[in-house]
């Protein structure tokens, strides 16, 4: 255990799981091709106030991920790296206050196993290299949560000043939820202690409010000059209220369904869950464990009760989770290994039944996606499974080691064959060949549009606005293996010849 929580490891760790193999994966539609054709387009067209994807306003988030996203191409070139980086140091920050809060509140054993934690969780490592908002998010989250609970412990004014700021960056990250999460937390937290005069004190402290708007409001100013209304009403009503209030891009929203997956995405530290919950029954939380709690508890029933739902929402309530498994994972059993074993089973197999689940597709597109991915398990990716089987024995096996110990192995390695054999195969069968389409598509050069399908990333690698529209004589056409009837329908006089297939996508010349 002394070596697993050495300072060597831990930073190993941490790097491994934000930046993994984000250098080399394709970027992912639809979040990733999203955000970072937008990102493009903004360094094509100068304006750095308004967001726009293929000439089209995009209302979906606020601006700071753009901007350094934005700032990170422009030094240092268009690469799904550079569009990352400003998600991977996010994250690396993340786990960085993580682990200083805990040592803080807690001591030094609890916070190395902080970043164990963090840093080993699958979901959380997805999304640490994703160039899309939540990497940012959950850290300047975090840093408001933290920061809120040392103002609890002792108010000064420096903190004050810090909470402002991250409540204003996080709401130019994702808006209003960056700020009601904590706020709503430190109400409960405030109140329960009978200090609710302090709670107003505090968020209506000159301090806090003008830096808030002195980060939210000129941007606000410059993108209502832009636009005019616009945005606010893509913004605020759609992707806010409507996102809440019904079922988005078929997301959701059942209230269960993040109760029933939230031993999935805490795996591998499943077993942990219920010492967690043994110990709140035992004694009733007060302080910092009803303030983590609290978190939890509002993360969970807000997104619960939302009409679109994803995985990834979870996340924002996941690290005052951890805290609180960090004082269980030291007493770890023979059972908390299951879940690992299985997780790690499961990612090693699944490419296995890849194959099968191709042909009992009725769906050309995930057909054709399947049956690459079964061609592209190559040698390496088979090491990898076995290796990852060779692991589930050793956990088993060396019975000399200690269960936690065994248990944080097993989670690198549930972490490592996401990254290093499950996101590079799903890569390789859905998005290289939307890569390989754009480059066609930029080298050969005229106009392109997209049509049947929506994969902004093709954009991205050709470097130019793709509009989505039907197709005009003369003009390439990228869209999905199965349109080509479609395309034949639209004009019988044009005979779409098919330049490129691969996958699950086309590239059509329609003369």
């Amino acid at each position: 255990m002394k070596l697993l929580l050495s300072s060597p490891v831990l930073i190993l760790l941490a790097l491994v799981s934000t930046f993994g193999y984000a250098a080399w994966l394709p970027l992912f539609d639809l979040d990733e091709g999203a955000f970072t054709t937008a990102t493009r387009e903004m360094i094509e067209t100068g304006n750095w106030i308004s967001t726009y994807m293929n000439g089209v306003p995009r209302h979906d988030k606020p601006i700071l991920i753009y901007w350094l996203q934005a700032l990170s191409v422009t030094n240092f070139g268009l690469s799904t790296l550079s569009l990352r980086l400003p998600s991977c140091l996010a994250a690396l920050a993340w786990i960085w206050i993580s682990y200083g809060f805990v040592k803080e509140q807690r001591n030094e054993t609890e916070a190395r196993l902080m970043v164990w934690l963090l840093a080993s969780l699958p979901l959380a490592s997805i999304i640490f290299k994703a160039a899309i908002a939540d990497a940012l998010l959950n850290f300047l989250m975090c840093a408001a949560f933290f920061d809120i609970y040392r103002y609890y412990q002792r108010a000064d004014k420096g903190t004050l000043l810090r909470i402002g700021i991250w409540l204003g960056l996080g709401f130019l990250t994702k808006g209003p939820i960056a700020c009601a999460l904590p706020l709503a937390a430190s109400l409960v937290l405030f109140a329960s202690e009978g200090r609710f005069k302090d709670w107003l004190k505090a968020i209506f402290h000159p301090i806090s409010l003008i830096t808030f708007v002195m980060i939210v409001l000129p941007w606000h100013v410059a993108v209502y000059m832009d636009q005019g209304w616009e945005f606010f009403k893509g913004f605020y009503l759609k992707h806010n209220i409507d996102r809440f209030s019904s079922t988005m891009e078929s997301h959701g929203g059942n209230p269960f369904y993040y109760l029933m997956l939230l031993p999935l995405l805490l795996t591998p530290f499943t077993g942990l869950i219920v010492p967690v919950i043994k110990s709140l029954f035992k004694q009733k939380p007060t302080g910092l464990e009803l303030y983590l709690l609290t978190w939890f508890i509002l993360v969970l029933a807000i997104f619960s009760f939302s009409k679109t739902q994803l995985p990834h929402y979870i996340l924002y309530g996941v690290t005052p989770i951890l805290f609180l498994m960090t004082r269980h994972l030291l007493n770890a059993g023979f059972w908390s290994l299951l879940a690992p074993a299985l997780t790690i089973l499961l990612v090693s197999l699944l490419p296995l039944f890849f194959g099968y689940a191709a042909e009992q597709s009725h769906k050309p597109f995930d057909k054709a996606v399947l049956e690459l991915a079964t061609q592209e398990y190559n040698g390496v990716f088979q090491a990898l499974t076995l290796l990852g089987l060779l692991l589930i024995a050793g956990l088993y096996l060396f019975r000399k080691t200690d269960y936690p110990s065994r248990l944080l192995v097993g989670a690198a390695g549930s972490m490592l064959l996401f990254n290093f054999l499950l996101l590079p195969l799903f890569g390789e069968a859905q998005q290289e060949p939307v890569r390989e389409a754009a480059q066609l598509a930029k080298k050969i050069g005229g106009p392109v549009v997209t049509y049947g399908i929506n994969m902004p990333s093709f954009s991205v690698y050709r470097e130019a606005i793709v509009p989505r529209r039907e197709p005009k004589r003369g003009e390439l056409v990228f869209t999905r293996i199965d349109s080509q009837e479609d395309l034949l329908k639209l004009d019988p006089t044009v005979k779409p010849i098919r330049i490129y297939a691969k996958g699950g996508v086309a590239l059509y010349s329609y003369e």
